[in-house]
Order: C-alpha cells, then structure tokens, then sequence
C-alpha cells in the first residue's frame, strides 16, 4: 500500500489541506491534522468516487453527494491507480443500471439542494417573524425542560452573571447565565436570552479574557436569533408547513419536545463567523480586549484529546478562527478591567 501526496478540500475549493493519501481496493485514505496537529481521516469508498476535470501528471476526484469533497494528486501512478478502480467500479452495472442509478442520484441532488437552499430561507423568515417577547417566552419553557438534566452551581451561577454584568454588553433579550456541574468543555445559547455553561469549561480556561468572549460568542448567537434560526433549520419540515399555514405558535411546543437537541446544535461556519466579529465587536467598543478569542481557541484544542468537548466538535476550524480575529484586533490591546479580573478570581475560587 503506496503513499501518495494530495490535497483535500471541504465544502469550499478555497480552503485545502496537505494530505497523505493511500490507496486499496475498496477504498481512499486521506490522512489529514487539524489545526493543533492531531490526527484525523477521511475514508472514501470506490462506488462513491467520481472523476473529475483531467489533470496532466495527476487526477481530480470528488466524493459524491453533498458537500462537495474534492481530492487533487499531482501523480501520474495514483491516477492509474485510480482509473483502474474506478473502471472495476463501472463493470459491476449493466449500462442501464447505470443510467438508472445515475438518474436517482440526480434527482435527489436536487431535492437535497432544495432542501438545503429552501430550509434555511424558510429557517430565518420563521425566526424574523418571532416578535422578542415571544420569543423569550419560548427559550424559557425550552430552558425550564433541558436544565431538569443538570446539576445547578448556584454560587457559580451568580458570579457568572456578575462578570457578565461587568461587561456591560447590551442585548434585546435579558441574557441569564447558568453554569452547571458537567465536566465538558461545552456552552451553549437557548433561544431568547439563556446561556448554559458547564463547569469542564471553566476549569480548563485559564484567562479571564476567555470567559469574556465565550460569553460575547454566545451572546451574539442569541441577539443574531442564531440559535432560534438553526433550531428553525433542524424542524425544516414543521417550520415550513407552519409558514406556509401562517401559524408560528405551535413552534414553541416542538422547541420545547426538542430543548435536549440545542446543546448538540450546529451552527454553519457563516453564522459562527458572524457571532465571532459581532461578539469580537462588543468587547471592544467596551475597552475588553479581544484575544481572549484566540485563548479560547488554543484551550479548546488543548481539550481536544482529553476531556470530551460537545463545544468542540460542534464549532470546527479553531485555527481559521483565531486567524480572521487576530486581524480585526485592535492594537495597542486595551488593559483587562479590573473589575473583571477580581471577578473572574472569585469565579476560579469557587471551582477549586
């Protein structure tokens, strides 16, 4: 089993990695490292590949399905290689089980490229359409259903939300912080104005400008109605019909059956983007400075191999993360208050 070397792209052709790539009869093996090193593979499966646009001295391959997953080797004997099984993989269909199968596999292409365009419009106009009392109203029913899974740090609690007083940041929505006895290195935003905090992640941050940008990051997600459009984005299906019928109240119910789902949800890398330069832009106009992202970031990596980290897998790219900050930060960086600081002391005082 030969190795090669690659290039692996993900979604966008603008953002590749190096890759080691080898190569057996059932599938591909692309050996990639994240932004802290750590290793990681992807595995392509033959029926799955599809030839792209010819290369001389190499190939293009692509994965097939969404999102798009491109594979450039620069090898003229890995394109043999690969031509070689790609030509089994013909063999196996007749010519018209191929047109067949080749025909479905448009036809659901397109459905799914519906649903991923359509969902999400369908997801924001639902969320724009909430009035914030609303709202509000339904984060905290959702809140009341998913807190009954966890253990509440009063004493945390409250000096948490004294640090984020501190801040001084401003919200339409009256931002609650609960940190609860959970050893990840997870938070989370609920719809209309909670943010949950589990203890692992505050135990492994090491800087009081760390607290501040997870507060700011997850702040921005509930003023953009970040969380309510993604959550929106998850029930598609119950959304649209609730638009297309001009009803919204039944919404709140489904979010409620569905609180547990907001500590897994996802966000996409536009809306995670968006919250960091929004949350970025707070603690600046407040004279905070503004690294505390970039130390987030290396502490969440730290964790990556240890501890599990919900956090973690749900927010990738640390590494291009801490780039794009790093060059919206203001320099000479701003003193940390005061304030903050003795107030973070007494916040890693109580967790010790």
């Amino acid at each position: 089993m030969k190795t090669f070397q690659g290039y692996y792209s993900y979604e966008t052709p603008d953002h590749i990695e190096g890759a080691d790539v080898t190569v057996t009869n059932k599938r591909i093996e692309i050996h990639l490292k994240d932004a802290h090193g750590n290793p990681r593979v992807v595995l392509w499966y033959w029926e799955n590949i599809v030839k792209g646009e010819e290369r001389p001295g190499g190939c293009v391959l692509h994965h097939a399905g969404l999102p798009l997953q491109t594979l450039i080797v620069p090898s003229g004997e890995f394109a043999t290689l690969a031509d070689v099984q790609l030509q089994k993989k013909r063999r196996v269909f007749p010519t018209a089980w191929v047109t067949f199968i080749t025909t479905g596999v448009i036809i659901i292409g397109l459905i799914l490229a519906a649903f991923f365009w359509i969902v999400p419009w369908m997801a924001g106009k639902a969320a724009n359409a909430l009035p914030v009392e609303y709202e509000v109203s339904m984060g905290e029913e959702a809140y009341k259903s998913l807190i009954k899974e966890y253990k509440i740090l009063p004493k945390q609690t409250e000096q948490v939300n004294a640090f984020y007083k501190q801040m001084g940041l401003s919200s339409p929505y009256p931002i609650t912080i609960t940190v609860v006895d959970y050893d990840q290195t997870n938070a989370f935003a609920v719809p209309g104005g909670h943010i949950v905090v589990f203890s692992g992640l505050l135990k492994r941050m090491k800087q009081p400008e760390e607290l501040a940008a997870l507060l700011a990051h997850e702040s921005s997600h509930i003023n953009l109605r970040h969380t309510t459009r993604s959550l929106m984005q998850s029930l598609g299906t119950f959304t649209m019909v609730s638009l297309v019928f001009g009803d919204v109240t039944g919404i709140g119910a489904v979010l409620v059956e569905n609180a547990s789902s907001l500590k897994h949800l996802e966000y996409s890398r536009s809306l995670e983007k968006e919250a960091d330069m929004n949350g970025l832009r707070m603690l600046q106009e407040k004279g905070i400075p503004g690294n505390g992202y970039v130390l987030l970031f290396n502490t969440l990596g730290e964790s990556g191999g240890g501890a599990p980290s919900e956090w973690l897998s749900s927010h990738p790219d640390l590494g291009r993360r801490s780039e794009y900050v790093q060059e919206k930060l203001i320099s000479p960086a701003p003193s940390f208050p005061a304030t903050l600081k003795s107030a973070w002391e007494q916040i890693r005082a109580g967790l010790k």
